[in-house]
């Protein structure tokens, strides 16, 4: 049987900022459809709301050390990669 690793923002922070595969894996599978469907919202196509999403974990991968948990929460920076990710696509 296997066990299901969960993680408070703080561990997951510090574990995404080592640069933990585990924890991108967990950030990936816990917040993918929320990601997903406000891409989609901004974008009205979901091939390319694909590429934007996978675009946007890229960013987050890349920039995590630019994180700063005092100026929000983890996913409020994440959604706004996503959000100006897709504008970005739609205004291209």
């Amino acid at each position: 049987m296997d066990l299901i690793q969960t993680y408070s923002e703080p561990e997951l922070v510090l574990l995404l900022q080592q640069r933990s595969q585990t924890a991108f894996s967990y950030l990936y599978d816990h917040y993918t459809g929320a990601l997903h469907t406000v891409i989609l919202s901004i974008v009205g196509e979901e091939e390319l709301a694909n590429d934007v999403l996978q675009e946007v974990f890229v960013k987050i991968w890349r920039q995590m050390s630019s994180y700063d948990a005092s100026k929000g929460r983890l996913f409020t920076w994440m959604l706004n990669i996503a959000r100006n990710a897709a504008i970005d696509m739609v205004r291209s």
